[in-house]
C-alpha cells in the first residue's frame, strides 16, 4: 500500500510527538501551543513559512533523510516539523527535509509536464519549484531547462503509480548517488539481490532496517552503476517497524494524489488521509493543494484520521514559460492582465498566491504597480492572443534586491546598438553591464552574437519611463 512509503520517517514524527504531548492547544493563540506538521515550505528563500507562517529556525534542529542539515529551507520543499505556534511565527524545535527520490533523468515531456528518474514518472504543476544551486546560492529553472541524464532530487506527495513533485533540485552530473522507493521484487535472499522499478539492487553491504520480503515497499539509498544499485541502505517496510504509542493532533499541507472517493481516502506526503468523518471545503480532485488537520492513528502511523480538509489551491497544469515584473494593466472583470506588452489571462484553475505572507488571494486583490512571477503556457492563448497564467504570484520582497527585475522573451534585438525590448520596454546595455549564460560570464559582444529573439531573459536593473538600464542580463534555459 502506498500509505507504507513514509514509514521510517514518519516514526520520526510520531516519537516527536509524545515530547511535546503536554503542550495544550489554544485555539485563541493567545499562548504558544504545540505544532506538528509536515508540509511543503512556503514563502521565500529567505523567509520561509509553513501552514503561511513565518518561520523562526533560530536554535532548530536542522537534518535532512536523518543527517545533519545546513542548507536552505526553500519553497518546495517537503518538511516534517515540530515546535510551538507564536501567534505570528512558527518557532520550530526540529525540522527534517524529506526526499521521495534521486536520480538521473531518463525521460522527459515538457509539453505534458512529466519526466522520468529511475523507473518512476515524475508529475509537475504550477506549484512545483525547480532550482539549481550556482555558488553558494540559488537559481530558479523551467522544466525546458532539464535535460535527460540530468541528476535531480525530488520531493513531492508519493504513490505507487507516480510523485507529485513540489521540489526539484538538479544537481551536478556525475554524482551517481541515488535514493528511490516502491515494490521489491524477485528477492533472492542467499544473493541479497532484489528488482525494484526495473533496476536490481544488491544489498549485501547495506545497513537493513526491517525484515527482507517479497513484495514489501522499500525505501533504497546507495549508488548507480548502469542498472545495478550498490544499496547502502535498504529499509523494508514490513509490520514488525511498528513502534508507535498514542494518536497526537498533526497538521498536513501540501498537494493530493490518488483520491478514492468511494472509500473517502487520499494520499498527501506519505500518509493515507481518511476523510471520511472530515469537513471538507473546496474541492478534492488529484492534484488540489489542500490544508487538513486531525490525528494520526493510534495503530498505523501512516494512517491519518481527518477532521477538516480545505482546498487551499486547486488542481493546477505544468507551466512552461515564466515571466516576471509590474503589473502595467489589469481587467478584473475580465480575468486579463498585462506585464508591459506581455498579455495573460486567469480562469479558475489558475494558482493566484501572494508571498508574504504566503498564501492564496483572489484576481481582485492583483493590482496595477504589484510586482509578480508569472508561470503560463505559450501554447494557450484567448482570442487576443494573451497567454494563461498557470500561476500568479504577487512578490512583495525580492529578498533584499528590490522589484528591478524583468523576465521574460527577447524582442526587436539590435545587435549593433546593444538593445533589446522585453516585456514592451527597452533595455540598454553598457560594458559594464554583466553578461551571463550558462554559469559564465561573456562579453558584451559575445553575449549580443549569442541572443537571438524569442530567448528567455532574466535582467536586473533600473527602470526609468520605458528604459531598463541593466545591470545584469542573464540568459535562460536554451
Amino acid at each position: 500500500m502506498a500509505k507504507e512509503v513514509r514509514f521510517s520517517r514518519l516514526v520520526w514524527l510520531a516519537l516527536g510527538l509524545a515530547i511535546l504531548a503536554s503542550c495544550q492547544m489554544n485555539p485563541s493563540g493567545s499562548t504558544p501551543q504545540a505544532v506538528q506538521v509536515a508540509g511543503v515550505v512556503g514563502g521565500t528563500e529567505t523567509k520561509p513559512t509553513l501552514l503561511g507562517k513565518p518561520l523562526d529556525l533560530q536554535g532548530t534542529s536542522l537534518t535532512k533523510e536523518g543527517k545533519p542539515y545546513g542548507g536552505s529551507v526553500l519553497p518546495g520543499m517537503v518538511v516534517v516539523a515540530q515546535g510551538t505556534d507564536q501567534g505570528n511565527t512558527l518557532r520550530l524545535q526540529s525540522l527534517e527535509v524529506q526526499v521521495e527520490l534521486k536520480g538521473p533523468i531518463a525521460a522527459l515531456d515538457v509539453n505534458a509536464g512529466t519526466l522520468t528518474v529511475l523507473g518512476q514518472q515524475v508529475l509537475t504543476d504550477a506549484n512545483t519549484r525547480i532550482y539549481e544551486k550556482v555558488g553558494g546560492s540559488y537559481r530558479t529553472l523551467l522544466l525546458s531547462d532539464l535535460a535527460i541524464g540530468d541528476v535531480v532530487e525530488v520531493q513531492g506527495t508519493a504513490t505507487e503509480t507516480g510523485i507529485l513533485a513540489t521540489y526539484i533540485e538538479r544537481h551536478p552530473r556525475g554524482n551517481n548517488e541515488v535514493e528511490l522507493e516502491g515494490r521489491a521484487t524477485n528477492l533472492d535472499e542467499p544473493a541479497k539481490h532484489f528488482t525494484l522499478n526495473g533496476y536490481t539492487v544488491d544489498y549485501g553491504q547495506a545497513h537493513v532496517v526491517g525484515t527482507p520480503r517479497e513484495g514489501v515497499w522499500v525505501e533504497v539509498k546507495g549508488t548507480l552503476s548502469g542498472t545495478l544499485i550498490q544499496a547502502t541502505k535498504v529499509v523494508f517496510k514490513t509490520s514488525g517497524n511498528n513502534q508507535f504509542g498514542a494518536s497526537r493532533r498533526v497538521e498536513l499541507e501540501g498537494p493530493i494524489l490518488g483520491l478514492d472517493p468511494t472509500q473517502k481516502t487520499f494520499q498527501l506526503l506519505g500518509y493515507t488521509v481518511d476523510y471520511s468523518a472530515a469537513n471538507v471545503v473546496g474541492t478534492l480532485v488529484d492534484g488540489a493543494y489542500v490544508e487538513a488537520k486531525g490525528q494520526v492513528d493510534a495503530n498505523d502511523p501512516t494512517l491519518f484520521h481527518a477532521q477538516l480538509v480545505k482546498v487551499k489551491y486547486p488542481k493546477s497544469y505544468p507551466a512552461k514559460a515564466e515571466a516576471k515584473g509590474t503589473v502595467s494593466a489589469i481587467d478584473h472583470q475580465g480575468n486579463t492582465f498585462s506585464l508591459g506588452s506581455l498579455g495573460f489571462y486567469v480562469d479558475a484553475t489558475t494558482v493566484l498566491k501572494r508571498d508574504d505572507p504566503d498564501g492564496p488571494i483572489a484576481f481582485t486583490d492583483i493590482q496595477v504597480g504589484d510586482y509578480v512571477e508569472v508561470q503560463y503556457d505559450p501554447t494557450r492563448t484567448d482570442a487576443d492572443m494573451r497567454y494563461y497564467a498557470v500561476k500568479v504570484e504577487v512578490k512583495t520582497s525580492q529578498d533584499g534586491e528590490g522589484m528591478e527585475e524583468w523576465e521574460g522573451p527577447v524582442s526587436h534585438l539590435d545587435a549593433t546598438s546593444y538593445t533589446f525590448q522585453l516585456l514592451g520596454y527597452t533595455v540598454t546595455t553598457t560594458e559594464a553591464t554583466r553578461f551571463e549564460w550558462r554559469d559564465q560570464a561573456y562579453s558584451r559582444a559575445d553575449f549580443f552574437a549569442l541572443l537571438q529573439n524569442g530567448d528567455r531573459v532574466e535582467v536586473k536593473g533600473t527602470l526609468s519611463g520605458t528604459t531598463i538600464a541593466a545591470e545584469k542580463v542573464e540568459l535562460k534555459g536554451r
